[in-house]
Formats: structure tokens, sequence, C-alpha cells
């Protein structure tokens, strides 16, 4: 597809008049876009100012991913918002705008550094029973023995564990700021964790349940096992579920962890309240409190949007999006003064360059300067 026709589609979808096959192929080219297109931009007729603009994408987006009262929760909810994601990169790498609510007119800091700034990518380090840790990334693709437990690295970067029979014994996976990893675990079950997140679990799950504990940010995919219930552990909260697909927020620096359920039932319980959730749903508890808070329709696309390779966000204010650049792109974020008002509304890969990075915090009005030492200090 060219870049003129990847400009007319996005405009027609943004106006509501693309039809479904012309929705596909705006999906198609985003699932396989690579970088040297991000110079497509996007046209429009006549007078459009830059508040139109973002009115008329907000409200596009609004149509298509929003839950709606008695829908049910439907995959095609995530087809709907990769197209939106395609269109926002066109009309980010075309001078456009990213949405930015309550926007400030005053001028940009310049910024300069002579540290590059690199997104994420596959790393975690393995702490073994005997407390040596092993560094993932230095272990080539197959089956090492670890301590006499069998682990295969697969050529996707992964690991996979194998059961061979032996004594279980305690296994820590972490992944660093700017990380992510997915493992295997002895009973099948897939895990992904986000950058500064870790997991403890067994290397073989005996007796009548399987128990891990996690931190950071966790997703699951839990091998159905009906005798074994899977119990997994933050803090003072355990999830407990036979087979299901469900995301853990619980990062230190966050005001609640978030349990989000996206197919099957969870059991979220804590020390004086318990809540069954069913796909769509949420659980919020803040820590030190056993409240839980309840929430029938949530955008579980949004929730696992990390594991599939972008950001979302949802009316997200500046220090809640910082923090998750923060984690991904290992830098540090400080704020001279006061932190500014506004909200953040879409999605942005999670592999966008560092020049890419800062053009979409210069679209958003974002005083900042990028210092040494990785350091982004935000300004009122």
């Amino acid at each position: 597809m060219d870049k003129k026709e990847l400009a007319v589609l996005s405009e027609k979808y943004l106006a509501g008049t693309a039809s479904e096959e012309e929705v596909g192929r705006l999906l198609q080219w985003y699932n396989a876009y690579d970088e040297q297109e991000l110079t497509a931009h996007v046209t429009v007729e006549g007078e459009e100012t830059e508040d139109s603009l973002k009115d008329r994408m907000y409200r596009r987006l609004q149509e298509v991913t929003q839950p709606q009262e008695h829908r049910p929760v439907v995959r095609m909810q995530s087809s709907y918002r990769k197209v939106a994601a395609a269109v926002l990169i066109l009309i980010m790498a075309g001078g456009g705008y990213y949405f930015f609510n309550k926007v400030r007119k005053r001028d940009l800091v310049a910024e300069t550094t002579p540290l590059p700034v690199h997104p994420g990518g596959d790393k975690a380090t393995l702490t073994l029973a005997d407390g040596s840790v092993v560094n993932l990334d230095s272990i080539g693709t197959g089956l090492v023995t670890l301590q006499g437990v069998k682990v295969e690295k697969t050529k996707h970067g992964q690991i996979v564990y194998k059961n061979n029979g032996n004594a279980a014994v305690n296994n820590v996976l972490r992944t660093p700021r700017g990380g992510q990893f997915k493992v295997t675990l002895p009973d099948g079950t897939d895990v992904w964790l986000n950058a500064s997140s870790s997991i403890s679990y067994p290397t073989a799950f005996t007796g009548d349940s399987r128990n891990v504990s996690v931190t950071g940010e966790v997703y699951f995919e839990v091998a159905a096992d009906a005798a074994r219930p899977f119990e997994v552990k933050v803090n003072d909260i355990s999830v407990l579920v036979l087979g299901t697909h469900f995301n853990i927020n619980a990062y230190d620096d966050e005001q609640t962890i978030k349990t989000t359920l996206l197919e099957g039932a969870v059991l979220v319980r804590t020390p004086g309240a318990f809540k069954h959730l069913e796909p769509g749903q949420q659980a919020k508890v803040k820590p030190g409190n056993n409240h839980i808070e309840w929430l029938k329709h949530v955008d579980v696309n949004s929730a696992v949007a990390w594991k599939n390779g972008y950001f979302s966000f949802d009316d997200a204010d500046i220090p809640t999006v910082m923090r998750q650049l923060a984690r991904w792109y290992n830098i540090d974020v400080v704020y001279a003064g006061n932190v500014p008002e506004g909200t953040f509304t879409g999605e942005i890969g999670r592999n966008l360059t560092q020049d890419q990075l800062m053009k979409i915090l210069k679209q958003a009005r974002i005083n900042f300067k990028l210092e040494e030492e990785r350091r982004l200090v935000i300004y009122p």
C-alpha cells in the first residue's frame, strides 16, 4: 500500500465512511508496518484546526472502542483498536496531533542528550534455588540444565520448563526496567512479564495446588487443571483460578493493584473480602486496604496492550503516562515544579525510537528536557 492510499483510507476511517474491506486493509498495514512508512500523513480538505482534528479522532475512537451497556466483551474490538492505532501513527507521522486535553500554549524546551534512549526488549534474569543469577540474554537457544532442572530457551526468546521428575525448587524470574519476558511454567501455564516485574514459582508443581507470587505487571494464560487450583499472590492479595486469562498490575508506584479478567473466572481475595470476576471485569485494591472495588465493564484490550506491543491511554494524566514510559524506556522522570495538567487518550506503539517518542511529547505541548543519564525533566 502506498503512502497516498494510506492517507486516503485513514481519512475515510476518521470520517466513519470506510468499508469493512478498507478497515481490514488498514489493519493489515498496521500489523506489518515498518518505520520507513511513517512518513505518510493524513491530508484534510478545508480549514481544520488542531482542536477539531483532535475532537474528530477522539470521537471516532470512542465509537469503536468504548464498551456499550449490555454489550458482551468481544475480541472484534481489538481489531478496531488496532485500526485506530494505525490512523494515529499516520497522523503523528504527518505532523498531526496526539490527543491531549487542556493543551498548554507554552514553547517547548529543547532537548539534547549524549545518551540514546531505546525502547525495551526481551531481557530477564533467573535466580536459582542456591541464589545464583543467570542472565537469560546470554543463554543460547536449546535445552539447558540449571541445577538439575531442564529449561529450554526457544528461538522466540522465551523459556520453557521441562518436567523431569526432580524435586521442586524455587526459581525467580525478573525483568529490569526496559525489559519484558515470557515463561512457560512446568504445568504449561504461559506467563508474560512487563518491565520491572517478577514471578516466583516452583520448578515442578506438586501436591494439590499451584502457587506463585508476582510483583509489577504480569499476564497469565493458566493451563486448566480442575484438581489443582492456580493461585497468584501479590502481598496480601490472592487470585485463585482453575484455567483462565487475566492480567495483574501491581507496581509499587501505582495507587491500586488491578486484576483484569479476559477469559474464564477468578476469585480475588484480601484478608477481609473476596470478589468473583467474570470476563470484562476488574478488581482494584489499594495497598494496605482490604476493600475490593469491583468494575463491571472495563476495556480488557487496554489492560493487556503492553503484552500486545503498544501503550493504551484513556484519559490518563501525565504522571500515569510517564510512569509507563519510564519503565519501558528505562528513563528517570522528574518534575521541575508543579506537575502539568492534562490527559492523554489514544494508543502508541512500544517500539518507537527516541525521535518518535520526543515528537509525541512535543505534539502534546509538554515542556521537557532530556538530560544526561537518561533523565527526562518535565516543566510546568
